[in-house]
């Protein structure tokens, strides 16, 4: 699996989507949406258009909240970029195959931008590192829509709850996904509870890995 701070990168910060956007709003204006006017600075704006044409040359892309430097395309997040229209170019992208968040932002934006990555069928592994409980719920949940889905690394989380690990027990108990891989190294911090659901959630895949 991809290593922390060897993925792809570029910068993206985080405007709040005005609410309740459907999924016809993007379609209708995709091509003409001005990415000067949802990101928060040119380096993200390169990245959404390489998103758009289906330019990135790695197939990787990492989602982040910094700026150190990376070899490859990322984007670091902030107030000023809008993340429901981040996560529909995922989600229309046919050729993205490895997407790292590394950070989401609760309310309306995270839930925008998970939303969006649910509709992507090119993605085959997704790493998350040490988002927040409604941020890694939110993920969990748009990963039930990813059938092709390979791969999924998780990197320590410290403020998961119990229900937040039952959602990861619920998607791997559905079996939509028939994940190869499944990291979950250094996650010291799941409990007993949470290894309660999770175990329910790998008797339910059984022999798929």
């Amino acid at each position: 699996s991809i290593k922390q701070g060897n993925m792809l990168s570029r910068a993206i910060s985080l405007q709040q989507p005005e609410k309740g956007r459907q999924s016809c709003y993007y379609d209708k204006h995709a091509q003409d949406v001005k990415l000067s006017e949802i990101t928060s600075n040119s380096e993200n704006a390169t990245v959404i258009r390489k998103l758009r044409t289906n330019d990135l040359k790695e197939k990787q892309l990492i989602i982040k909240d910094d700026d150190r430097f990376e070899l490859n395309d990322y984007i670091s997040i902030n107030q000023d970029d809008d993340l429901g229209w981040l996560g529909y170019f995922i989600g229309k992208s046919e050729y993205l195959q490895r997407l790292a968040i590394n950070y989401l932002p609760d309310g309306e934006e995270g839930h925008a931008f998970a939303e969006g990555i649910a509709h992507n069928q090119s993605l085959r592994n997704i790493d998350i590192n040490n988002l927040s409980n409604y941020g890694f719920t939110s993920v969990m949940r748009a990963l039930r829509s990813l059938s092709q889905l390979e791969g999924l690394t998780i990197w320590p989380h410290e403020n998961v709850d119990p229900d937040g690990w039952s959602e990861l027990g619920t998607l791997l108990e559905s079996g939509v996904c028939k994940l190869e891989h499944l990291h979950l190294s250094g996650n010291t911090y799941i409990g007993n509870a949470g290894m309660g659901v999770l175990s329910n959630g790998l008797r339910g895949i059984g022999s798929s890995f």
